[in-house]
């Protein structure tokens, strides 16, 4: 089955506030400083490479365990 842009766009449309909805609610379960990079972008509705932008010029702090990288969701409200 092929979906030409339009059907895309429509399905993507339907489903983006669901997704949302699911994610808010597995943050909230979940302590504040455990949002990953991905997370965070997906949450604060804008690019990874901008999370990963502000935590390098020091706009967004973030704790770093190992090679991961943890964000505070409170800390993003900037962002949002």
């Amino acid at each position: 089955m092929r979906l030409d842009q339009d059907e895309i766009r429509a399905i993507a449309s339907e489903l983006a506030p669901r997704v949302a909805e699911l994610l808010e609610a597995r943050l909230s379960e979940r302590p504040e400083w455990c949002m990953s990079v991905s997370e965070a972008a997906a949450w604060a509705k804008v690019e990874e490479h901008r999370i990963r932008e502000a935590i390098k010029n020091g706009k967004l702090p973030c704790v770093r365990v190992g090679h991961a990288v943890r964000i505070r969701r409170s800390d993003l409200f900037g962002m949002r």
